[in-house]
């Protein structure tokens, strides 16, 4: 993916940050940003993973969400939530890679294990990823969104700069795909259905989120074990900062 260094390009709209107005207008004591980078990669990367379905497309777009979080540090350290603002920035661009690719690679599972997994929950956790793999990018995206993040169809619509109807209809066409490829059966899985209208995730007992969840906690505990990769990252992170090459942010 590309992306430069440098301040926020001028003119570009910013999304309003996660977490309601109140994490854009207040302001609060500036954290660290290689403690925030170090607690919050391993669950951005697990989640990135669960959007594109790609290794190496998940770590770039992490990476270039923390480099605009870097770049702007004084301003979104004040905010309330800055993982949410690192998580909206690197959703847009996993985005815009799919749209721009329009196809996207099977996922890469080169991810490593966790040291503490039990064998079946890593069987479990790969077979999600492959059946996530298989369906089409915006399904997989839609899914994640309203399974994992809990956004309603309006909220995912204007995060994809699409119609609700048709983030209503890629969830439908998502969850029954994944339904199928995992072996749940809606005729036993009543709580597998997805609201027509109003708040948005799904219903508690819902099977299908169960499955989401665990493979993201799984994935995050595989990024939270691995002890060099982090070390990588931040590195590159500060080499690119300081090269001062050019715009980023949420719509670089």
């Amino acid at each position: 993916m590309n992306g430069g260094t440098g301040g926020v390009r001028a003119g570009a709209r910013e999304p309003a940050p996660e977490g309601g107005d109140a994490a854009a207008g207040e302001e609060r004591e500036p954290a660290d940003f290689d403690t925030f980078f170090t607690a919050h990669r391993p669950a951005l990367l697990a989640r990135a993973v669960m959007l594109c379905g790609n290794r190496q497309d998940a770590e770039d777009a992490v990476q270039e969400a923390f480099l605009a979080a870097l770049e702007n540090w004084g301003r979104i350290s004040g905010y309330e939530q800055p993982d949410a603002w690192v998580g909206l920035v690197m959703r847009r661009k996993l985005w815009r890679a799919l749209r721009l690719r329009l196809r996207a690679r099977r996922a890469a599972l080169d991810v490593p294990l966790p040291r503490q997994a039990a064998p079946d929950e890593t069987a479990q956790a790969r077979r999600v990823l492959t059946a996530m793999a298989g369906l089409p990018p915006r399904q997989r995206m839609v899914l994640v969104m309203f399974g994992l993040y809990a956004m309603t169809h309006d909220e995912i619509a204007a995060d994809l700069d699409i119609t609700a109807s048709t983030a209503r209809g890629n969830l439908r066409k998502g969850r029954a795909n994944l339904r199928r490829m995992l072996g749940l059966d809606p005729t036993t899985d009543p709580l597998g259905e997805v609201p027509l209208l109003g708040t948005g995730g799904p219903a508690p007992g819902d099977r299908l989120a169960a499955a989401l969840s665990a493979t993201e906690a799984w994935l995050c505990a595989a990024f939270a074990d691995d002890d060099q990769a982090p070390r990588r990252a931040r590195a590159d992170l500060a080499a690119r900062h300081g090269e001062g090459a050019g715009p980023t942010g949420p719509g670089a």
